[in-house]
């Protein structure tokens, strides 16, 4: 339910970037620096990614894996798009 908001929600991987480090902000303080610096490292590892595909995948598997986070630390979606 929650990837599929996501996935609406956000257009290019920009958007992605952003909202998953303000995401952060919403963790406790040790996971929060912990997937905060995943994020940033991820993002500079696929930043010139040449294959729309596989930036289509890239996208895909970081949203399943924000939408488990969310659960985990049962972080309410809706109020992190509204912002």
């Amino acid at each position: 339910m929650a990837s599929k908001i996501l996935q609406q929600s956000l257009k290019n991987p920009k958007e992605l970037y952003k909202f998953l480090l303000r995401s952060c902000d919403k963790l406790p303080k040790g996971p929060k620096e912990h997937y905060k610096h995943s994020i940033k490292q991820s993002f500079k590892q696929h930043v010139y990614e040449p294959d729309a595909e596989r930036v289509k995948q890239i996208i895909e598997k970081s949203i399943i894996d924000a939408d488990w986070l969310f659960k985990k630390y049962k972080i309410d979606l809706e109020s992190l798009l509204k912002k």
